[in-house]
């Protein structure tokens, strides 16, 4: 439980950081870019308007007051082009003698000529078409330079982002484990105490039964000596559970697993709980595959098994049916234990794995339990690397074990 905790809180911590990285990485990054780009278009805007020439001063924005510095239009930079009605280029950058432009920037006409787009970037060109008297003008600028910086604004803030967020990864997990400490001190204890005050509860529990039993045998058959004798059983079912937990805690993944015969440990335990399903009038259908062997704990698998089976017993509608199944599928073995009756609400249905939980609907004080048996077979299961969980509907309820 603590790992998970300590988990958890590094991987929500390192979320939310991450997300906040982004967000602030992609701000900076996207306003350097429309930054650049809304220069780029002034400059274009300024040089079609002035028919290919560079005016001293260029607005940021039409109608601005700010205005770009005049080392952004550079002569090499931009390039104005201009086309006559009938598409053929008759100046380049005011001359006339349209040979002197490059191969390149040839191309380039070419290519917007053929698209429709008033505005865009080729080859690492920004352009802009507009309209004139005399047909259109097509001015560019080179924003290689200018893409090559933004990249690398983009990857230096990544990088930056990145280290920073293993640099904080590496607090996170500092400060996890000041703040966990008082909680795993607290959760120790609470199983040091449920340990020796199940050991203790033994011995008393143990002279009351057995008094009981005396007196029983003295007197005859009494009902408040049956109350006692009833509830000193329930209890003494209790304590054993809650034993059974705190070595869970105590020893998990320590136990001595060998190889077994799956199948027949299913049907052993199945088997005993013929006679309780015949006197509660239900249904009871197996079905187990043989030769399956599995490596593992054949007791606490047992005991798994006897405690998904008893609680489809106790829960299971009047005159209902309670289905056994184990198979291989899929590489993994599969044990499904189903019984007709009310189903769980799906918001309950993490819960009933919990200790001591108990809903009215499907585990009520009438079914004689604690609310520990469910929680006994999940630490089984996890221990044993499998999953276990539930699937209801309105013909019944079914819990799953895969391993």
């Amino acid at each position: 439980m603590i790992k998970k905790l300590k988990f958890k809180f590094v991987a929500t911590m390192m979320t939310i950081l991450a997300l906040v990285f982004i967000l602030i990485i992609g701000s900076i990054n996207y306003v350097n870019y429309k930054s650049n780009d809304m220069q780029n278009m002034a400059m274009l805007r300024s040089l079609a308007e002035n028919d290919g020439l560079l005016p001293k001063d260029i607005p940021l924005l039409p109608g601005s007051s700010n205005m770009l510095p005049p080392s952004a239009a550079e002569p090499q930079k931009t390039f104005a082009v201009k086309i006559d009605k009938s598409g053929v280029a008759f100046e380049f950058n005011g001359s006339t003698d349209v040979s002197s432009m490059s191969e390149q920037l040839t191309s380039l006409v070419e290519t917007v000529q053929k698209g429709d787009g008033k505005t865009g970037a080729v080859d690492g060109y920004r352009y802009l078409v507009m309209e004139k008297s005399y047909g259109r003008i097509i001015t560019f600028l080179d924003q290689r330079i200018s893409n090559e910086i933004t990249n690398r604004l983009l990857l230096t803030s990544c990088i930056i982002g990145g280290i920073s967020l293993l640099a904080f990864f590496f607090i996170s997990l500092f400060l996890v484990e000041l703040m966990i400490k008082p909680v795993g001190e607290a959760f120790e204890k609470q199983k040091r105490f449920i340990s020796d005050a199940s050991h203790e509860l033994k011995t008393p529990l143990s002279v009351i039964s057995v008094n009981a039993d005396v007196l029983e045998n003295e007197i005859g058959e009494n009902k408040y000596l049956g109350y006692i004798q009833s509830e000193s059983l329930r209890m003494n079912a209790l304590v054993n559970n809650l034993l059974t937990l705190a070595k869970l805690d105590a020893t998990k993944n320590k136990g001595i697993r060998a190889e077994f015969d799956l199948s027949k440990a299913v049907l052993s335990s199945a088997l005993t709980f013929e006679s309780t399903a015949f006197e509660a009038g239900q249904q009871y259908q197996l079905d187990i595959e043989e030769g399956i062997r599995y490596t593992g704990e054949a007791e606490k698998i047992r005991q798994v098994v006897g405690i998904l089976i008893d609680n489809a017993i106790k829960h299971a509608d009047d005159h209902g049916r309670v289905d056994v199944s184990l198979r291989r599928q899929s590489g993994r073995i599969r044990l499904e234990v189903f019984n007709t009756g009310q189903a769980i609400p799906e918001k309950e249905q993490d819960k009933i794995f919990e200790r001591f939980y108990r809903s009215d609907e499907s585990r009520s004080k009438q079914t004689g339990g604690y609310g520990l048996g469910l929680a006994i077979a999940k630490a089984v299961v996890a221990e044993h690397q499998g999953k276990i969980w539930t699937e209801s509907g309105d013909n019944g309820v079914k819990f799953i074990v895969t391993l």
